[in-house]
């Protein structure tokens, strides 16, 4: 158990690592302001309700998100394909979306919070599952390293 915990720490701690994760918060950041962004001129400007308006944001910001992502923070892995990745990238963003929404629904329509400050709330949640999500089923494994003696 020891070995494993003293591992995840090298790993968690590794200058790729954390790299990793300053990409992915830029990414994702830019990825946010695109899509509270649209949002807000959906509910703002075009006063549409919040709930088809974080539709519309979600499907013009997971778009930028897949390029964003494959650019510059993970090492896809297409054996089986790009469209396969992008798929399966997809799926799992509308996970990461039904997080977002159901934040919305709770934050906006039962509470009452303002749906700007909700969705702030939602990106967070859903980046959390977002990010080992495409860790762990996206990325590229890499080889082995030999066993220590």
């Amino acid at each position: 158990m020891k070995d494993k915990i003293v591992k995840l720490f090298k790993i968690v701690f590794s200058r790729e690592f954390i790299t990793q994760v300053v990409m992915f918060g830029i990414a994702g950041g830019t990825t946010a302001i695109i899509d509270w962004g649209v949002l807000a001129i959906c509910v703002r400007l075009l006063h549409m309700d919040p709930i088809l308006g974080n539709v519309f944001s979600f499907l013009i910001s997971v778009t930028y998100n897949y390029w964003a992502n494959a650019k510059f923070v993970f090492k896809f892995d297409n054996s089986k394909g790009k469209g396969r990745v992008y798929i399966t990238f997809v799926a799992l963003a509308a996970v990461g979306f039904f997080i977002n929404q159901a934040t919305m629904l709770v934050g906006n329509k039962l509470l009452h919070y303002d749906p700007l400050i909700v969705k702030v709330a939602g990106i967070a949640l859903a980046a959390i599952f977002n990010f080992f999500s495409r860790k762990l089923l996206l990325e590229q494994k890499k080889a082995k390293e030999p066993a220590e003696e």
